[in-house]
């Protein structure tokens, strides 16, 4: 059987769903459930989840495939909270909380949103080459305007 070039890359050996669009309202705090399939007891794991700011400011508005492609100067990144009241399975919650954009550069207005990423990191509890870090969830964060977040 032959094999592939070495640049041909119509394979990938560590499979991923993608990444997600995370829609969320100012001032919202919402609790976002993960199931790891394939880990059923997180007691020796850390979980670490963080939002960074996007440059919201250089999106066209007008243009729905316009998304943000840098991060803002002084942007923000928010360690999001994790809840996991039962370790002894695959389940947790992430905390985004309702201040996530307080600080943001660019605050979301009516018709033109905030932006973030946010991603999640799993680690288990061994040490050097022995210690396996998966990072299952990342995409956009999409943070919209709320007439009662105005003050």
């Amino acid at each position: 059987m032959a094999r592939s070039n070495i640049n041909n890359g119509s394979q990938d050996v560590i499979s991923d769903d993608g990444s997600v669009l995370l829609s969320v309202i100012r001032g919202e705090q919402i609790h976002l459930e993960v199931n790891l399939g394939w880990i059923t007891d997180l007691t020796s794991y850390t979980i670490t989840a963080k939002i960074v700011e996007a440059d919201s400011s250089e999106i066209d508005h007008t243009d729905p495939t316009s998304l943000p492609l840098t991060r803002p100067v002084g942007g923000q990144v928010t360690t999001l909270a994790i809840i996991d009241p039962v370790i002894t399975d695959g389940d947790f919650k992430i905390v985004i909380p309702a201040d996530l954009v307080d600080s943001y550069n660019t605050l979301p207005l009516p018709e033109k949103p905030s932006y973030g990423w946010i991603g999640v990191e799993i680690s288990d509890g061994a040490t050097g080459a022995n210690k396996q870090i998966w990072k299952p969830l990342r995409g956009l964060v999409e943070i919209l305007y709320s007439p009662s977040e105005e003050i």
